[in-house]
């Protein structure tokens, strides 16, 4: 299924999210409680085994929370997946963030994330395109270091253009037509636009022509409108 897009004033918007989560802990209840979360989302699917934490989803309304285990393969028969189109697998188990996902995508559900541990895990899922792996002590440890590295002085990156320019954060999907590409490969500055900084999964980076974009990537440019989104999008 392709994330359908329309056109608004010449500016693509992409259509809100059918969400499914596997693992109702803190972290998807953070992410449920933020209103810019909320406002990307049409309808969230919990699979969560814990009643408490059933009830604690509830509360923040307009969530509907399936009393299971996520490992239960047969639990995503009773779940419509070819209408969701985004799939974050939450849970404290590597083994079964990486079935989700593996689920999801047999589902062709074009958005998946996964939250893994062990690295061998996280490669094996982007070497098999499973989805996004978030990889929980690589990202803490590159938090630390940008904390450390910039907390006595100021850490610049890189000059910026003089200019009346937007800050804009855009990850790159699987199916992107940037996917694999070298940044300037792109042009990207045809439409005016400049790519500033990357987050790699691990920690920010500048983003130089040289550097390839992976699935997953998130690329901060400076524009002054969204127009440059084709070229990375398609």
């Amino acid at each position: 299924m392709a994330i359908k897009r329309k056109s608004v004033s010449g500016v693509l918007r992409v259509a809100k999210l059918k969400l499914l989560i596997a693992g109702g802990g803190s972290t998807a209840e953070i992410l449920l409680n933020d209103p810019a979360i909320r406002e990307v989302i049409e309808e969230v699917i919990v699979v969560e085994s814990n009643s408490n934490r059933r009830k604690a989803l509830e509360k923040l309304g307009d969530i509907y929370v399936i009393e299971g285990d996520a490992a239960d393969a047969s639990i995503y028969n009773a779940i419509n997946m070819r209408e969701i189109t985004a799939v974050l697998a939450l849970t404290n188990k590597d083994e079964v963030n990486f079935l989700v996902l593996a689920i999801a995508k047999m589902h062709n559900v074009p958005i998946r994330i996964g939250v893994f541990s062990d690295e061998d895990i996280a490669r094996a899922v982007r070497s098999l395109k499973l989805g996004v792996p978030i990889i929980k002590p690589t990202v803490t440890a590159g938090v630390i270091k940008q904390i450390v590295s910039s907390i006595t002085s100021p850490k610049k990156y890189l000059e910026l253009p003089l200019a009346e320019y937007k800050l804009y954060a855009i990850t790159i999907g699987e199916d992107d037509m940037a996917v694999n590409s070298k940044i300037e490969e792109l042009n990207l500055e045809e439409s005016g636009a400049y790519p500033l900084l990357i987050f790699n999964g691990k920690e920010l980076v500048p983003a130089t022509p040289e550097t390839v974009l992976h699935p997953g990537y998130t690329l901060f440019i400076m524009a002054r409108d969204e127009n440059f989104i084709n070229k990375i999008k398609g």
